[in-house]
């Protein structure tokens, strides 16, 4: 059982909650549901806690979706700067993880406006404190011209290797870069916990973190299956190379299932089907999600003086980022409150 640390964990649990209390309520989310031009979501953004210093330097005539995203997701970074200020040192050292996550952000926003001809060349938000813990030179990356020239400036970091892996390939596009990017992060966080968890508190991680492993892996092959065109070797090297409740067997005969409906009855079957329930239905990705939400909740729950805390804070956080980003597109497109407040409900941010 997760047990937690009241003195280790006493200030920054404090904070992660005052935090928590400052992310948009349903009252909120609303109200949003009614706005009918992006400018009005961006004017009421600016007004609260958790964005309004994010984005206080945008006009919010001017503003799309793009340059939105990155200032979103630079506020998840800023609010990851303030609970290090907080935490100690066994918790600095499991917050190296999410640093990981950003420094991981940051380096698809470059390639992306590097090999996307749509992209608006979204900006590349740091700061001082990024730039001083941080050991790849952002600078460097954001003037790359090409995508070779990006990975020679990542020369020497964890991240050089997996991405010429990928230059090696016939033709590759963004997506094979960001693919492996993912791949590689999970794997290696699964891998080398000693460099990022406590050692009282690995136990717990396994058990959080493998999970979300698992949920990854059969989002992955739901996805595979249903939107693209992909053969089974094809949807295999998308699978991050890790088994927790979910076995080899299993992974397996979700790839090969021979339609959907032996698929849904594979996943019920499933340690997550028993233990969590789910409805052929629904919307499949919605319920990987909740079943996430409720592993972070209940262990925060549970223990809120243990990691627990900066996981159960960052989930509910990036489903915010998902939401709002969410809305943005709905928004601009014209949707109807209704509409609206159905995709805002829909969008957990698993991913």
């Amino acid at each position: 059982m997760l047990k937690g640390n009241l003195v280790a964990y006493s200030g920054m649990t404090t904070k992660i909650r005052a935090m928590k209390n400052k992310l948009l309520s349903p009252e909120q989310y609303e109200e949003i549901t009614h706005f009918t031009t992006v400018a009005e979501l961006i004017s009421f953004l600016q007004t609260t806690p958790a964005y309004g210093e994010v984005l206080a330097s945008m006009d919010p005539a001017l503003a799309h979706r793009g340059e939105v995203e990155s200032r979103m997701t630079f506020s998840t970074y800023s609010d990851f700067s303030k609970i290090y200020h907080f935490a100690g040192n066994s918790q600095k050292k499991y917050l190296e993880y999410y640093f990981m996550k950003y420094e991981i952000s940051i380096l698809k926003a470059c390639m992306r406006n590097i090999m996307d001809s749509r992209s608006n060349a979204n900006p590349v938000l740091t700061d001082k404190h990024f730039k001083r813990h941080t050991k790849i030179n952002i600078d460097k990356l954001v003037l790359s011209n090409t995508i070779e020239e990006f990975v020679d400036n990542l020369s020497g970091t964890l991240y050089e290797k997996p991405l010429r892996e990928v230059l090696k390939l016939d033709n590759p596009v963004l997506f094979d870069f960001e693919m492996n990017l993912d791949l590689f992060f999970f794997s290696y966080i699964w891998n080398h916990p000693d460099y990022f968890v406590p050692k009282g508190e690995r136990p717990y991680f396994k058990k959080s973190f493998g999970p979300h492993i698992d949920l990854l892996n059969m989002l992955w092959i739901y996805r595979c299956r249903n939107y693209y065109v992909l053969s089974d070797s094809q949807i295999y090297s998308f699978l991050i190379p890790v088994n927790y409740y979910l076995d080899k067997n299993e992974i397996k005969r979700m790839v090969e299932a021979e339609n959907n409906t032996v698929l849904y009855e594979i996943i019920s079957n499933s340690y997550y089907g028993k233990t969590y329930g789910f409805d052929s239905t629904k919307n499949m990705e919605a319920q990987f999600s909740d079943i996430l939400d409720a592993i972070n909740m209940k262990d925060f729950k549970d223990a809120p003086y243990s990691l627990a805390a900066i996981n159960a804070y960052f989930h509910l956080k990036n489903m915010e980022v998902a939401r709002v980003v969410t809305a943005l597109e709905c928004i601009r497109y014209g949707y109807k409150p209704e509409a609206i407040s159905q995709y805002i409900n829909q969008k957990r941010g698993v991913l």
